[in-house]
């Protein structure tokens, strides 16, 4: 089971507890203005579910987050629950219609100091396929600011594939490395075409370590 299915796997079982937490509604009392009561074990243990994967999923600042959190500033009644369980709703619908992650959103989160540790966090945290395209993503900005240092002229929307050549060609890094740069290209590429299979968990982690010397090389 790839890791994308595990996550939609998971969105379902918690879909699931929802509709739980649903049938579980009663009547305060003929006596009692409110709204109708939820199982409160029940209820709290699928919200905090929901914002563990919500935020590892998306992220810290992602809408689907924010709306949940200020919905549980307050007990958490039938109204506010029927609230959360549309919002995951359109989390799976958000997450089936795009690429695995929301990477901006990860690359934005403000709980990593730069983007090489999102990726290692990513990679320890098992999602090494995303950890490769943001690491590659890396790699790529670092040969624009580069090419920009030494004035290459590069295109409005620069291949990596181009600029690697010129930057080799230009005498700022060696043929070795104009290679090395081209084999992880290519490891980024086939995770972001899903080709997953194709490159394990130390592939990737190679791959950081290396761009993470490489950066430090011609940016320290």
């Amino acid at each position: 089971m790839t890791v994308n299915e595990k996550i939609v796997k998971r969105i379902e079982e918690l879909l699931n507890l929802g509709q739980q937490v649903m049938n579980t509604r009663k009547s305060p009392g003929s006596n009692v203005v409110g709204d109708d009561r939820v199982d409160a074990e029940i209820a709290s243990q699928w919200v905090t579910s929901t914002q563990n994967l919500i935020e590892r999923v998306f992220g810290k600042d992602s809408v689907h987050l924010k709306n949940i959190n200020k919905i549980t500033e307050k007990h958490i009644t039938y109204s506010p629950a029927v609230r959360i369980l549309g919002i995951l709703k359109a989390a799976k619908d958000d997450f089936e219609h795009d690429f695995l992650f929301d990477l901006k959103t990860i690359i934005e989160a403000e709980v990593f100091d730069d983007f090489l540790e999102q990726s290692e966090y990513l990679l320890e945290a098992g999602y090494f396929q995303p950890a490769a395209v943001i690491t590659g993503c890396i790699l790529e900005d670092g040969l624009r600011k580069l090419c920009d240092r030494h004035q290459i002229e590069i295109d409005a929307k620069p291949k990596l594939d181009k600029m690697n050549a010129d930057l080799a060609k230009g005498g700022i890094y060696n043929k070795l490395t104009q290679k090395q740069i081209t084999a992880f290209a290519d490891l980024r590429n086939k995770a972001a075409h899903g080709n997953w299979s194709e490159f394990t968990q130390d592939d990737v982690r190679a791959f950081i370590g290396w761009v993470r010397l490489f950066m430090q090389g011609h940016f320290s």
